[in-house]
């Protein structure tokens, strides 16, 4: 077994447990791993056993501090644009990463998506809309990280 908890997390309830499960439904074996992250924390919510061993070794802490800078970003597209910012992609070699936020009276949650980059066109915008429903039906609390030491 490695650091990080794989496929599935048999103890995720309520909108954790939903958003893996729709992510599941949407991506089929393209899922490789779920996190959520605020600005202080974040927690694996889903981990493919391969893409596990692949980041056994790797700073996964730092890669995700990375993404924390899209709190900021986010922001400042939404004040700069007529539209909502909604996600963001980026693609590499082996993968691909979506990540959007699911927000509600002043509060935000990350959500990191990783797939795998196969030539699949993926509608991150459908993700997107799903990942917010959710977050209406469950409440944005019911997606905060739980920090390590709290597990």
């Amino acid at each position: 077994m490695t650091a990080y908890d794989t496929e599935p997390q048999s103890d995720l309830d309520g909108g954790k447990a939903a958003l893996v499960d729709a992510l599941r439904d949407a991506l089929g074996e393209n899922l490789r791993d779920v996190w959520v992250l605020d600005q202080r924390t974040q927690e694996p919510l889903y981990v493919r056993t391969d893409v596990a061993d692949r980041i056994e070794d790797v700073d996964v802490e730092k890669h995700i501090d990375n993404e924390r800078y899209g709190f900021v970003t986010r922001q400042t597209y939404n004040l700069l644009h007529y539209s909502e910012f909604r996600y963001t992609h980026r693609g590499f070699d082996t993968w691909e990463l979506f990540r959007t936020f699911v927000a509600a009276d002043g509060q935000q949650v990350g959500v990191l998506v990783g797939v795998d980059s196969d030539g699949t066109n993926y509608d991150f915008g459908a993700l997107t809309d799903t990942i917010h429903d959710l977050g209406d039906e469950y409440g944005i609390a019911a997606f905060q990280p739980i920090p390590p030491e709290d597990r």
